[in-house]
């Protein structure tokens, strides 16, 4: 299957910075990409590059078959952006920021009611329609900045973490509409720091300083670690932190939780089921996204 999105090697630098380096990324139609790393990994620099915004200064960006570095205006023909601040018209209606946004991509004017009205009752807004944008809770803002991208019905979607600071039942109807879309075929690039949401993705990039460290499906990414995951649950079970034997692997707090990466087959488990205080349970489990990143990016399973 052809992909409506394929970058390759994308480079940014701001000054002496370098925000992006070697950035690749390939997503076909109908499926969702999630590019996933904490506050700083470049997630905004990729995002504005792969929605034309910004120029790459090497590398190679072609959206729908288009060479969208050197005909970027043709490229956004396909394109839909929602980026992380809240951009729509505070004073203009959820209705009528619909209409502004597809008559400016170019929507025939027969056809923007009709968009408008599918994209309202499919986000659950349809009897805020008059409401005025900017008294709409964050959740609904969000909602209706992405069905103003999605109003001239683009072939790709790039998002800068939609739903950052967005309630939990806002990111859940969100991703409703979301899926809905891609299942008609939109190809979409998902940045986000949430972890959760990046389950939700058909592939998963993990980015960190500039990079993307790992990529692949779920199943893929987790099978990089070389080692057992070992979570120990109980209560109070950071005070166990305190006097941990440091041979057993690195240890790290998860939660609720305690997760220690131990090298397999090292007998970690069994010491820690002869040893552990009644009221802890420890066992093997698979490890988390969290892990992976933690993995990467501590030194175990990289160059740091």
């Amino acid at each position: 299957m052809a992909s409506l999105i394929d970058a390759v090697r994308l480079s940014k630098s701001f000054g002496d910075v370098k925000a992006l380096s070697g950035f690749s990324i390939s997503v076909e139609r109908g499926k969702i990409a999630g590019v996933v790393g904490p506050d700083g990994a470049g997630k905004t620099t990729a995002m504005r590059i792969l929605s034309t915004v910004s120029a790459p200064d090497s590398g190679e960006l072609y959206i729908d078959g288009r060479n969208a570095v050197s005909d970027y205006r043709l490229a956004r023909q396909s394109l839909g952006y929602m980026s992380q601040k809240f951009g729509l018209y505070i004073d203009m209606t959820v209705e009528e920021n619909i209409a502004f946004f597809a008559d400016l991509h170019g929507v025939p004017s027969k056809e923007i009611k009709k968009r408008s009205d599918v994209l309202l009752k499919a986000s659950g807004m349809f009897n805020f329609a008059g409401r005025a944008a900017g008294k709409l809770s964050g959740g609904m803002k969000q909602k209706l900045a992405l069905c103003c991208a999605l109003v001239h019905e683009p072939k790709v979607l790039i998002l800068d973490e939609p739903t950052n600071g967005v309630d939990p039942v806002s990111r859940r109807e969100f991703w409703q509409i979301l899926n809905r879309f891609a299942s008609g075929g939109t190809a979409v690039v998902y940045a986000t720091s949430y972890l959760d949401e990046a389950e939700r993705c058909n592939t998963v990039n993990l980015m960190n300083k500039g990079t993307i460290i790992a990529s692949g499906t779920i199943e893929h990414l987790k099978g990089i670690p070389d080692i057992d995951v070992i979570e120990i649950k109980g209560e109070r079970v950071r005070d166990l932190m305190k006097s941990f034997p440091g041979n057993l692997g690195r240890l790290w707090s998860f939660g609720s939780a305690l997760h220690i990466h131990a090298s397999k087959n090292s007998g970690a488990l069994e010491f820690l089921k002869s040893n552990l205080a009644s009221g802890y349970e420890a066992s093997v489990i698979e490890p988390t996204l969290e892990d992976i990143f933690t993995y990467l990016t501590s030194g175990e399973g990289g160059d740091e």
